[in-house]
């Protein structure tokens, strides 16, 4: 019995660990044609995305592809989503050439071996999150931050694109430093690069309102280099990828320059919060779809090794990404056995067909960033949280204009101090009410949303729909105090509402004992009604004696009946 109890828990941990041992097992061969025909459809779109987002790092092209080889290979394995397809994203690849190239202070040799180490540590960053359980972190990045940081992103990535999009000399700093540049040397464009950029352009929006199933920016990629092998545009301009090596991606441990590591943690810091936003974001958005439990944890697990692997095999930052994660859903990929598909298509086209993207032109790559970002902007959605809530609306719009004003890397953080800025803000100013009798009930509600509620003469019952800790305990004090010295008439009782506050602390529990004191010397009684039993034995615990003849947990209408009768 001992035996297979250990044995049980060992199946566990291991099924923990690598969820693939657990849906493997029950593998149905019917879905594996929707498996194989998900998978190969997403390595399609993988190429052309993978080449495009390597070159928005200011990486060569074939980075990209060993970065989402090695994602989607070790996904398969610790992956606990069936439709979240793990890779390179643009905002990640942005920040990456953001964060790692101040580092890298213009060094190319030492910027592509920077990439691989700050990979490495997004990944260990992760495991060691995962370790320690910490995949709540993701609670405290509001989704109304993570709409603005994503439509700030989606027009930082396009500014960053426009140069190759028209042929200009490079561009570098904020959105409007580069879109400033580009306005500027608009009289150096090159119309060749031009004409096939915004022909590609054109291609790719067509094919995303029309022929969705199919993998288009692989066929533009295709056509263009077509275009470019058969013509005279390369000695017209229009500049082109090169050679791409062939072969399966080198593994090795990446070594820092000397003296860079402490400076790589924090952009590593960065680009974990992003990637495993990112990732929760889509795995969140399908579980929700599929009615699938969702492992916070098991995510952590699967962030820091396909991060890992990524930056063992010499490629960049991955992380979850939702627009191929919608393309796998959508042909109806069943496991994530579709992953394994994608990552076999890279394989064959690394070994055999890498000499077909030599004449893939930079102009085209730009064109499929744009157009993959474009989809970051969620107008409708911040028109809803502007009418839903202002609040909400600011820190979207913080996140938005931190990336446009100060870059990505400092937009990320702006967004996470923001999201972090208004827990606290709600904690310490939590929403409270003044309450009334409700009409031919012993019910007591809200006056100011129950105006026809009625006052109890000389009583004043007070709410609070939150915990009540350090943080708001002076804030509560002082509105019960301005609650009593504004009634127009004279409080004889304040009772005190526990029902929406289940739990307290040592300096709340302080306060309210305080206050109890203080409304005593203005001859005011004070009560406290339905406290829940982790409050009662906090408030026992403190000492404080005004609560020693107070039950406590008794109803609002029986603390005014009792108070009315013994007056």
């Amino acid at each position: 019995m001992e035996s297979d109890s250990q044995s049980g828990r060992e199946n566990g941990i291991v099924e923990s660990v690598l969820p693939i041992s657990n849906w493997l097992p029950r593998y149905d061969r019917s879905w594996l044609r929707a498996d194989a025909l998900a998978g190969i459809t997403v390595g399609a779109a993988v190429l052309p995305e993978g080449m495009a987002y390597a070159s928005l790092a200011g990486l060569p092209p074939e980075t990209g592809l060993y970065a989402s080889l090695l994602a989607l290979l070790v996904y398969v394995f610790v992956g606990a989503s069936r439709q979240v397809v793990y890779g390179p994203t643009s905002a990640l690849a942005i920040l990456v050439a953001t964060g790692v190239g101040s580092v890298a202070a213009g060094s190319p040799a030492d910027y592509a071996a920077l990439v691989a180490v700050t990979t490495m540590l997004v990944g260990l960053v992760s495991v060691v999150a995962w370790l320690f359980r910490l995949g709540f972190v993701v609670n405290f990045i509001s989704e109304s931050v993570l709409t603005g940081f994503s439509a700030g992103a989606a027009l930082y990535i396009t500014a960053t694109q426009l140069d190759k999009l028209f042929g200009i000399p490079r561009a570098s700093g904020t959105f409007f430093e580069r879109l400033g540049f580009v306005v500027t040397h608009l009289g150096a464009t090159n119309l060749p690069t031009l004409a096939v950029g915004v022909g590609a352009l054109a291609l790719l929006v067509l094919g995303e309102r029309y022929a969705r199933r199919l993998p288009m920016a692989l066929i533009v990629v295709l056509l263009a280099t077509g275009l470019v092998a058969v013509t005279d545009l390369q000695r017209r301009g229009v500049e082109i990828v090169g050679r791409i090596p062939s072969g399966l991606p080198p593994l090795s441990i990446p070594t820092p320059p000397t003296g860079t590591l402490s400076d790589l943690v924090p952009v590593a810091f960065a680009l974990f919060l992003l990637s495993y936003v990112e990732g929760m974001s889509a795995v969140e958005t399908f579980a929700r779809r599929h009615d699938d439990a969702v492992d916070a944890n098991q995510e952590l697990l699967a962030d820091g090794l396909t991060n890992v692997a990524a930056g063992l095999g010499h490629g960049f930052v991955v992380g979850g990404s939702m627009s191929r994660s919608a393309l796998n859903d959508e042909i109806g990929g069943k496991t994530q056995l579709a992953s394994g598909v994608a990552a076999a298509v890279l394989a064959l086209v690394l070994v055999f067909l890498t000499d077909l993207f030599t004449t893939l032109p930079e102009t085209v790559l730009a064109a499929v960033v744009i157009v993959a970002v474009a989809g970051l902007v969620d107008v409708p959605e911040l028109r809803r949280i502007y009418r839903i809530d202002k609040l909400e609306f600011g820190t979207a719009a913080s996140a938005f204009f931190g990336v446009l004003v100060f870059g990505m890397l400092d937009g990320v953080f702006i967004g996470v101090f923001v999201s972090l800025l208004v827990v606290v803000g709600r904690a310490t100013y939590p929403n409270t009410a003044t309450l009334g009798r409700v009409p031919d009930s012993d019910e007591f509600s809200d006056l100011s949303r129950h105006p026809e509620n009625e006052r109890v003469p000389g009583v004043l019952v007070y709410r609070v729909d939150a915990e009540l800790f350090f943080a708001n305990a002076p804030t509560i004090r002082a509105e019960v105090i301005d609650a009593v010295d504004g009634r127009d008439s004279p409080v004889s009782l304040v009772v005190f509402d526990m029902r929406s506050s289940p739990t307290i602390d040592l300096t709340a529990a302080d306060m309210l004992a305080s206050l109890a004191e203080d409304l005593d010397e203005r001859d005011i009684d004070f009560r406290l009604a339905e406290a829940d039993g982790a409050v009662r034995d906090v408030l026992a615990a403190t000492g404080a004696g005004v609560f020693d003849d107070m039950p406590l947990n008794e109803r609002v209408v029986t603390v005014i009946e009792k108070w009315e009768r013994n007056r």
